[in-house]
């Protein structure tokens, strides 16, 4: 997801929940306030985490990826998952993401950065590529929106047979999640 260009756009995208309407009834400064005390709980909550995700990282990194593979559905949550793939570089979430259920990558790459999404939904077999993709816009409209913001149009072109499907509810449609949406419909038209 690129930098939210506003407090309530940074207030929309933290969740997949529709925001309270009384957001809209906030000035920009009001805003400003909630999003500075919302980072700061998130931050305290996880304070130390990002190190033990970094840990988790290191140590994915001497498991052979086929026991990852068999494991990692069964016994680490998607969210968690997400952290320690943030660790990790492209390549070495690839290793262990191709073999991991559609399902499993895509509940996953709710919880990652977008653009880290992208970069490891790009270097999948292109099968495996729209299969997430459908996975995602069917399951996480919003979501799937801010990581096709990050792919490029020969990868943006797989979304054209779900575009249909991206029921998002209007509130939650940041500027930069609309400008997606027309994007893939101009693809769409040719």
């Amino acid at each position: 997801m690129s930098k939210p260009s506003t407090s309530l756009e940074y207030l929309i995208e933290l969740t997949e929940a529709p925001t309270p309407t009384f957001f809209r009834e906030l000035s920009e400064p009001q805003l400003d306030e909630l999003r500075n005390y919302i980072e700061c709980i998130v931050n305290r909550e996880q304070a130390g985490l990002d190190r033990l995700f970094e840990s988790m990282s290191m140590m994915m990194k001497f498991i052979p990826n086929f026991i990852l593979h068999s494991i990692t559905p069964k016994y680490i949550e998607p969210s968690i998952a997400a952290r320690i793939t943030n660790k990790l570089t492209v390549k070495q979430a690839l290793g262990v993401t191709t073999g991991l259920p559609v399902d499993y990558i895509g509940e996953t790459a709710v919880y990652l950065d977008s653009r880290h999404a992208a970069e490891i939904l790009i270097g999948l077999k292109t099968s495996k590529i729209k299969q997430v993709i459908e996975y995602v816009i069917d399951k996480h409209p919003p979501k799937a929106l801010d990581i096709l913001e990050h792919v490029p149009d020969d990868i943006l072109i797989f979304s054209l047979p779900f575009i249909d499907q991206i029921g998002c509810d209007k509130a939650c449609l940041t500027t930069t999640r609309r400008e997606v949406l027309a994007k893939i419909a101009r693809l769409k038209r040719g």
